[in-house]
């Protein structure tokens, strides 16, 4: 039986993080949360497996310069960039450095789901 694909979750809200994890793990995913990208940078040294969720707005290190990291370092992994403050500007700054797709919130969840299955099946 094969695993559940992994999500991984950044984002620096407690709230936010575990509803997610509750929503997404309802649905089949494997989840794994993280409270900064500093934090997720650190567990991902061994590799990444499935897709990675990020916010935009966060201390220390923000969702854009996370995706600048994983061009740096050659990793080819799907990202979703998650931003409460959407617009053109920063949806394609987030796409041309690497993410799959930018999700405004607050999102449905269905659509939430299904941009996460579509970023997983490449």
């Amino acid at each position: 039986m094969a695993s559940p694909p992994a999500v991984h979750i950044i984002d620096d809200d407690d709230a936010v993080r575990g509803s997610l994890a509750i929503l997404l793990e309802t649905r089949g995913f494997a989840v794994a949360a993280y409270a900064s990208a500093q934090a997720f940078l650190v567990q991902a040294e061994d590799g990444i497996q499935g897709c990675v969720i990020t916010d935009v707005q966060m201390p220390e290190m923000n969702g854009l310069q996370l995706l600048r990291v994983f061009r740096a370092r050659n990793l080819d992994v799907p990202v979703l960039v998650m931003t409460a403050r959407g617009g053109r500007a920063l949806a394609g700054e987030a796409m041309a450095q690497g993410a799959r797709a930018v999700i405004e919130k607050p999102f449905a969840a269905d659509a939430f789901i299904h941009a996460i299955q579509a970023a997983l099946a490449g």
